[in-house]
């Protein structure tokens, strides 16, 4: 140490240098091996999990049609299995749910095979494996549920009930499948994107230890990093190119090009925007996903929450009431409502049912729900609703509706039936109890409210 001191001026900077350079060196060696992994990061995330998020959003989007799809036949009832127009239109829906399915599955496969065989995929390789394994038990659910629906359409009346219960079984199966690839996939895609922003920064940690020896050491070499950094960058910035252009539907919209000051600003500036179309891609989704699920959970005549809507809210009710909630139910039908629509006609029949669930409505809170469970039959939820206020307010729905004159409507009753939730209820239980009540208010005369 003390001999080194002692040297000449020359050999000092001479030994200086050689230290500077040979980390300088290192530094650089390591910059350019983490620049080519970040750019093939990069490059999985724009080859392979960006596609396959698209694939998650056409999956969820078809999930939901499939619902409505269920739906449908189980509103339309006997209707479906006399009318050929409404089976034919069903059958389309569902080939076509089919068709589109399968093909998203097989887009997923080829994806990811794809990625696999041209070594694209280097992030959690077996986590991909995987999910085609999952992908192709998917699809054995798919051809399962395809089998359960010609199964069902093939079955005579007598036997209908039995191989509708084996095809709701079977869209179960499909859905929970898919919830779980789903689930997996996007869970996938989050490892993927926290590796490269890991990646990410500690490539600028090391960029700026090599800014900074390079200006130690020379021009010439803060040169040759610039240069080295803005091909990298360049190359990045191309790949956010294509993504932009992937997303626009417009070919000639040059609205992601940012001119900034620097690289970096143009870089940030680019992912920024990426970022947002990112936001209003998601936004749009979500309103075509709210507006599906609304029309999957409201009648579509009344207005009222339908009936697969009611089995969902009535188990939610009874585990709140088995935690310690409390809540009365009231189930209500049209006093002569067949009497209605023979003498007015099936226009005015609706009419009256719109009107009647508007007229509920105005008399019920916030918190309570009312649904549409059949024809002419209504159901009330009262959350924290005890029998006494239920009896109550159901003799004022009763009397409103009874004293009722508005301009094409025809007068008319309602029957009540009142109760309220009773320990160890179960869905089954409460429901018969109500239904029984009701019955006794339209066989002691109807237009009157039986509580119990």
């Amino acid at each position: 140490m003390f001999t080194w001191l002692t040297v000449s001026t020359t050999r000092k900077i001479s030994s200086l240098s050689f230290i500077l350079l040979s980390f300088l060196f290192v530094v650089i060696v390591y910059s350019n091996y983490q620049t080519q992994k970040i750019y093939r990061e990069m490059q999985e995330v724009a080859q392979i999990d960006i596609p396959l998020s698209e694939v998650i959003a056409d999956i969820e989007i078809l999930q939901l049609k499939q619902h409505l799809l269920m739906e449908k036949i189980r509103l339309q009832g006997e209707a479906f299995l006399t009318n050929d127009v409404l089976r034919q239109d069903s059958i389309k829906g569902f080939e076509s749910f089919s068709q589109r399915l399968s093909s998203q599955l097989d887009k997923s496969i080829s994806i990811i095979h794809s990625g696999m065989t041209l070594g694209s995929i280097r992030i959690n390789v077996a986590d991909h494996q995987a999910l085609i394994k999952q992908i192709n038990t998917l699809h054995s659910h798919r051809i399962s549920f395809e089998a359960s629906f010609s199964h069902f359409l093939d079955t005579g009346r007598e036997r209908q009930a039995g191989s509708w219960d084996e095809l709701e079984k079977q869209d179960d199966l499909l859905d929970a499948e898919a919830e779980k690839l789903l689930l997996n996939i996007e869970q996938l895609t989050m490892k993927v994107a926290a590796t490269v922003e890991k990646q990410e920064r500690d490539f600028m940690i090391v960029n700026a230890m090599l800014g900074f020896s390079a200006f130690a050491i020379g021009g010439y070499l803060t040169l040759y990093t610039i240069l080295s950094f803005r091909r990298k960058v360049g190359s990045l910035r191309g790949q956010i190119e294509s993504l932009h252009r992937s997303m626009s539907s417009n070919e000639t919209d040059d609205s992601f090009r940012y001119k900034g000051t620097d690289e970096l600003d143009e870089l940030e500036k680019d992912l920024q925007i990426l970022m947002t179309r990112f936001s209003l891609e998601k936004d749009s989704r979500d309103e075509v996903e709210t507006q599906l699920i609304e029309l999957a959970t409201r009648d579509k005549l009344t207005g009222a929450f339908n009936r697969h809507k009611w089995d969902e809210q009535i188990k939610d009710e009874l585990a709140l009431a088995n935690r310690g909630h409390h809540f009365s139910l009231i189930l209500l039908d049209v006093d002569h409502f067949k009497a209605i629509n023979d003498s007015h006609g099936h226009d005015v029949g609706d009419n009256v049912l719109i009107f009647l669930v508007k007229t509920l409505r105005r008399r019920l809170r916030e918190t309570d729900m009312l649904f549409r469970v059949g024809g002419e039959e209504f159901a009330v939820l009262l959350r924290d609703t005890h029998l006494g206020d239920a009896h109550s307010l159901a003799e004022q729905l009763r009397k409103k509706i009874e004293t009722l004159n508005e301009k094409n409507i025809p007068a008319f009753t309602i029957s009540l039936g009142v109760t309220e939730y009773q320990d160890f209820d179960d869905q089954n239980g409460i429901v018969k109890r109500a239904d029984i009540l009701l019955y006794e208010a339209k066989g002691a005369g109807r237009n009157r409210v039986v509580a119990g």
